[in-house]
């Protein structure tokens, strides 16, 4: 019986033979069901658990604590005054390298004090585009 299908299919490959060499059926495709995509969940509690702090720093060695808030998605206000220009813009830079890696937002609230925040934390009122739109955005008073 082998032998009868092999000769068939070499005449059907000749082109001596009609006949077409039976095709072989399957059966349906196993559905393989699609991997669901979990939804953003966000945690009822967590919100309450959201907080600012508020930081008056007098020496650079205090920025590791305050990128540390940062880094775990807590907004702070940094009070920058009283402090000589070299160090505060040093902390104002440091910072906002921190933010910016966080994909978070530098806003100044006043003089010398400025909030910053991480992409988790919307950051909105009517007074801080008074502000900005008040003073040239390159020159930061300190």
């Amino acid at each position: 019986m082998a032998g009868k299908k092999l000769w068939n299919k070499i005449l059907y490959f000749l082109g001596i033979d009609d006949e077409e060499p039976p095709v072989p059926q399957y059966e349906d495709p196993l559905e393989i069901p699609a991997r669901s995509e979990k939804g953003r969940v966000i945690n009822i509690h967590q919100i309450s658990k959201n907080r600012v702090t508020v930081f008056k720093p007098i020496s650079f060695d205090e920025v590791k604590e305050i990128s540390e808030e940062l880094k775990n998605r807590r907004a702070v206000i940094v009070n920058l005054e009283g402090l000589d220009k070299e160090t505060g813009r040093r902390i104002l830079d440091f910072l906002s390298g921190s933010v910016y890696t966080l994909d978070g937002t530098v806003k100044k609230v006043g003089s010398g004090t400025f909030v910053f925040a991480p992409n988790n934390v919307d950051i909105t009122g009517f007074n801080l585009d008074e502000i900005e739109s008040g003073e040239d955005k390159k020159t930061i008073k300190i």
